[in-house]
């Protein structure tokens, strides 16, 4: 028992807490030398992940274009759907209307879209999860900050970007504390944004594998928890879902806060 406890840790630590799609990981694991005994391993790397989530979008995109007339129908009426609920529930109620909305509507959809892919395609047995890669979500993040930042500039330049990170009607003596606040803020934002879903992913991953493991370490008096892993299984499809409208609604309401202060 205490040999098979050992090679559940050894596993959780190689293979789902160590992600191959980490530096130090490219250093001693060369893909080139997995296509010569086990052609299945280069599914294991987060940025075959990313790539083929990418490809997914870029082919989802082809299809829509095709697909969408002015009157849809069969899957043009599930895009109209998406799209509308991303427009109406998150970016219209944060940017102050359609006016000033309509533009961000792109963006919001596709991180939406590129997080939920992730998510899911990381339950299935022969892929990883590129979102439980702390490196992949801060540059999640990191795309959101810069997203941010440039939409303040080019919405109200310098200017704008002031009122972003200072309030009006400030007396001057606060004016420093506040501004050096609101930066850390901003800051802070953007990781928390990528610990709460590498957070969650990750950790769903690891409690999954856990009941999971309990057969192979106790035989079949842990039979049951087969069937608590199952439940799991399904609560984890509706969680890749939730951490993607969590990530991109977070997005929506901090992006809107700093171009449109005054809604």
């Amino acid at each position: 028992m205490e040999e098979r406890l050992l090679a559940f840790l050894e596993y959780i630590n190689e293979d789902v807490l160590h992600h191959w799609g980490s530096l130090d990981a490219l250093t001693h694991r060369d893909w080139f030398a997995s296509l010569g005994h086990n052609f299945l391993a280069i599914w294991h790397y987060d940025w075959v992940m990313i790539a083929l989530v990418t490809l997914l979008l870029a082919l989802l995109a082809v299809f829509a274009r095709k697909t969408v007339r002015r009157i849809p129908h069969g899957a043009g009426v599930a895009l109209e759907l998406y799209v509308r609920f991303i427009r109406d529930a998150m970016v219209y109620p944060n940017f102050g209307g359609p006016t000033n909305g309509r533009p961000f509507v792109p963006f919001f959809c596709t991180i939406f879209l590129f997080i939920m892919l992730a998510n899911l395609i990381g339950l299935i047995p022969l892929f990883t999860c590129a979102t439980g890669n702390v490196n992949v979500t801060a540059a999640l993040s990191l795309l959101f900050l810069g997203f941010a930042v440039w939409s303040t500039l080019r919405a109200g330049g310098l200017v704008g970007m002031k009122h972003a990170l200072l309030p009006g009607g400030l007396p001057w003596p606060m004016r420093p504390f506040m501004f050096l606040m609101e930066t850390v803020s901003l800051c802070t934002r953007t990781f928390a944004l990528a610990i709460r879903l590498f957070a969650n992913m990750l950790g769903g991953h690891i409690v999954l594998y856990a009941m999971i493991s309990l057969t192979a370490i106790f035989g079949t008096i842990a039979l049951p928890s087969l069937l608590v892993a199952v439940g799991l299984y399904f609560f984890e499809v509706f969680v890749a879902c939730l951490q993607a409208y969590v990530f991109t609604m977070l997005a929506a309401i901090f992006t809107g806060m700093m171009v449109h202060p005054q809604h």
